[in-house]
């Protein structure tokens, strides 16, 4: 098995960078394996709660054809310190696998600097924020006319809207740099074997190897209807070529026979 690299620790925790690390892993496992390895990863996400994980994305191919190479996919979003075990989790064996039955393919690890992005957003809150106090002045104003009273309200409406919108946008952010996003890939390098699995594979593509046989023959005939005018003419013509030709050999032999002795 693949040594796992150390798991890179955020420097959003000993700087002021705002750094959001993404990290992807490929697993090659055997073809009867990758079911297994799939519910583990997903139920242990959803199931330890120390972990405080949550699941983005599960999902699995098993083949399909039955000397498919099955594969699956698990992302999950994890607090800086909880990356680093259930990354040792999901590359170990099983119980009762033996260790060359997890393979770690790949492994890489980018982060994405959010600090503009987070000092910004902070300023664009804050600005919007000390607006609204502002309208909310105006309007306690005593004996306010209606019309300003109109104007404020619909100013607020749409300012609100704004911080909400950019409250939300800024919450997002700060949970990317909390946590990190960690990509499970589980791969199968080898197709699954059988005695019977060339027959399996050719009964399971059948319809499609009839589909495509009874296309490629519609396509012939659909390619010579243009021609079959062509052809009866042609036939038409021979024939009556032919009936012609036994025609005059016809009447050449009786003028032989007449003209003997």
């Amino acid at each position: 098995m693949a040594r796992l690299a150390p798991v890179a620790r955020p420097l959003a925790q000993t700087s002021d960078a705002k750094l959001a690390y993404t990290h992807d892993l490929t697993i090659g496992l055997p073809p009867q394996r990758v079911n297994a390895h799939f519910e583990a990863a997903r139920d242990r996400c959803l199931n330890e709660a120390p972990l405080k994980c949550v699941l983005v994305a599960a999902s699995i191919d098993d083949g399909r054809r039955p000397a498919g190479r099955p594969q699956a996919q698990v992302q999950v979003r994890l607090p800086h310190e909880s990356v680093a075990p259930f990354m040792a989790f999901v590359t170990a064996p099983l119980p009762g696998e033996a260790a060359g039955d997890v393979v770690l393919r790949s492994q890489s690890t980018r982060a994405d600097d959010l600090t503009d992005a987070i000092e910004d957003g902070g300023r664009r809150l804050a600005q919007l924020t000390a607006y609204r106090a502002r309208l909310d002045a105006i309007a306690a104003r005593p004996d306010p006319r209606v019309e300003d009273l109109i104007r404020i309200a619909q100013e607020l409406a749409q300012v609100q809207s704004q911080i909400e919108e950019a409250d939300a946008k800024q919450r997002g952010l700060n949970q990317r740099v909390d946590t990190e996003l960690v990509s499970i890939a589980l791969r199968s390098d080898e197709a699954r074997a059988g005695p019977l699995a060339p027959v399996e594979e050719a009964w399971a593509q059948a319809g499609q190897t009839f589909g495509a046989s009874a296309g490629s023959a519609l396509r012939f005939v659909v390619a010579g209807l243009p021609w079959l005018p062509l052809v009866l003419i042609g036939v038409l013509l021979l024939r009556a070529l032919w009936r012609r030709r036994g025609r005059q050999s016809a009447m050449t032999e009786r003028t032989s026979s007449r003209a003997q002795p």
